[in-house]
């Protein structure tokens, strides 16, 4: 037997031996932009090692911002990011090559919660009220309610950006501001500083791209195999959320530092509640997102939400069959 013969015997003995050591898998550094539920499918997808599995290395940041995630990706430092659509909107009206191409969550994923003072959205006219940033998925639920209801936002109710949703949970102890949108667990926050669910967003009637996932248009078509298989590994790690409760919980645990049952179990069911089973993105949500930025951009009057997002590789598993066998 010659040595060819032999290296070739050798090589097929390895990949059949030890397939990990033969398929290297593509490293992929992706965000995500705060500790809530909403992100509980990701982190399910890590803890539970379904990336691996499609052979992607992945590592998981938090950067507490839609905006500044968006910037770290525009920068080349994270290819994907998970965040508010409402950043990618922004960006792209802005000229950045951005686009949504997954939901996580389609509606606004937020319960609004003010001091018992605060009975009606009306009660709100004279007074401050918080969100996390200008241009966030809280900024945007926050001056939705306000304006079905009539106020003008920053005329008739001053809004402050609290940074994140635990320091908008303190200003709501100091009374700082009187009501913020909250998700799971800051909700748990916010009412141990004494407030009550004056909204669940999620009967609001209202799509809204509260978060998906994003990454520059130039990243995506030469990256199209690897963000194929990102999708389908979060999809699949969207079904062990819903059908895997250790696992699920572990990951809560661990990403959003919850260790007491009544924690878990709250993040948990709010996790249930919003996170989308197959991860479309909506047009209604989208052109809700332009409405509003009209306001202080003009190129958003004429913008066609279509041109936001790429739904390309979810249409293609769900016409292969992929969610169907998922979800049975």
């Amino acid at each position: 037997m010659n040595n060819r013969i032999q290296a070739v015997l050798l090589s097929f003995i390895l990949i059949v031996a030890l397939p990990g050591l033969t398929m290297a898998r593509d490293r992929l550094a992706h965000g995500y932009s705060s500790a809530s539920g909403v992100f509980a499918g990701l982190w399910v997808a890590q803890e539970g090692k379904i990336f691996e599995k499609y052979d992607i290395d992945s590592q998981l940041v938090l950067i507490a911002s839609g905006s500044l995630m968006v910037q770290a990706m525009l920068g080349g430092e994270l290819p994907i990011a998970g965040a508010a659509g409402s950043a990618a909107v922004d960006a792209s009206l802005g000229g950045a090559d951005v686009v949504m191409f997954g939901s996580m969550v389609k509606v606004p994923a937020f319960y609004i919660m003010a001091l018992a003072e605060i009975k009606t959205v009306d009660d709100l006219r004279g007074k401050t009220v918080g969100v996390t940033r200008f241009g966030s998925s809280t900024d945007f639920t926050m001056r939705y309610v306000l304006r079905k209801q009539g106020l003008e936002p920053g005329k008739d109710v001053t809004i402050i950006q609290t940074g994140d949703l635990f320091a908008a949970a303190a200003m709501l102890r100091t009374r700082t501001i009187v009501a913020a949108p909250f998700s799971s667990p800051t909700n748990l926050r916010a009412e141990e500083a004494g407030a009550r669910v004056l909204m669940n967003m999620g009967k609001a009637g209202v799509y809204f791209p509260h978060d998906a996932f994003m990454a520059r248009r130039s990243f995506i078509n030469a990256n199209t195999d690897l963000v194929r298989r990102f999708v389908k590994a979060y999809s699949e790690a969207v079904y062990r959320l819903f059908t895997d409760k250790e696992l699920s919980r572990r990951a809560i645990s661990k990403y959003a530092r919850a260790t007491d049952a009544k924690t878990l179990d709250t993040v948990y069911q709010y996790a249930l509640d919003y996170v989308d089973k197959i991860p479309y993105n909506t047009r209604e949500g989208i052109q809700e997102v332009l409405n509003q930025a009209a306001v202080r951009n003009p190129k958003a009057k004429d913008a066609k939400p279509e041109a936001f997002y790429d739904d390309r590789f979810v249409k293609e598993l769900d016409s292969q069959g992929f969610y169907k066998q998922l979800w049975k």
